[in-house]
């Protein structure tokens, strides 16, 4: 008998620091961080800098070579690019070889997010858990969850929601409380287009719009790399950006990671 899901407004295991986006400054994160000069307020390219002032974000993952001569899984690296093409920001996986190997697309992993000055912006962290179980009454056990940092202070959770159909995500702020959702569609393969993930607010109201771009036939059968754009409405907060395009990579490594 399928079991009603009750509607989640707090993260199941609170974390405990000050709310980036919610106007407190945690200890520690300095203006380079909050993407703007103690001077004068402008945007600067270093720190979070980029991506408060650009509402667009192109995500692309590297090829590697070796990974496709050999099939071998290969740690993942992405570019982080602005609507015009100019980098942003720098993505590496960093996890084992051995968990590439056995676990393939649930392997635990932590990213590190680093700007143009190569100084580490963000970082994620990805634990080992089982994937594909769609009962909520396992809810937050058997669900994948990715932790999400600034300056070592932690601003956020995106936290798979147990569901028998579309994917959705439950994003949490600092303090726990649930401050966005994303939905997917049933079918996340889609022959010559886009696959499209909508981010909404607490109240339903569209905030985002993460898409997995069709790269064509020969990339889309013969690799693992994918891309993403973000587009983001004017005005959202800083630490919303930054929970949305960690939950991209989230998204892609479910999604859209081929199990060699």
């Amino acid at each position: 008998m399928m079991m009603p899901m009750a509607p989640i407004v707090q993260e199941p295991r609170p974390s405990e620091v000050t709310n980036l986006g919610g106007g407190v400054v945690p200890t520690g994160v300095s203006d380079v961080h909050l993407g703007l000069t103690p001077e004068c307020g402008e945007p600067i390219l270093t720190g979070l800098g980029p991506l408060k002032s650009h509402n667009k974000l192109l995500i692309k993952q590297k090829l590697q070579t070796c990974e496709i001569l050999t099939g071998c899984e290969q740690e993942n690296r992405f570019t982080v690019t602005g609507a015009e093409g100019e980098i942003l920001y720098w993505a590496k996986e960093n996890s084992g070889c051995c968990d590439r190997f056995a676990c393939g697309n649930i392997r635990s992993f932590d990213m590190s997010i680093t700007d143009q000055t190569t100084n580490e912006v963000m970082r994620l962290f990805r634990p080992l858990t089982c994937q594909g179980c769609c009962c909520s009454a396992l809810y937050p056990h058997c669900t994948q969850a990715m932790t999400v940092s600034v300056a070592g202070e932690t601003v956020g959770t995106v936290r798979e929601r147990a569901t028998w159909w579309n994917p959705v995500y439950h994003v949490f702020d600092s303090v726990g409380n649930q401050v966005l959702k994303i939905r997917g569609p049933s079918c996340h393969f889609s022959l010559c287009d886009d696959v499209n993930f909508q981010v909404v607010d607490t109240d339903g109201v569209e905030v985002a719009l993460i898409a997995k771009k069709w790269m064509g036939c020969f990339k889309e059968t013969l690799t693992d790399a994918d891309n993403f754009v973000i587009d983001f409405n004017e005005g959202l907060l800083l630490e919303t950006k930054v929970l949305i395009l960690s939950a991209t990579f989230l998204i892609d490594m479910m999604y859209f990671e081929m199990n060699n």
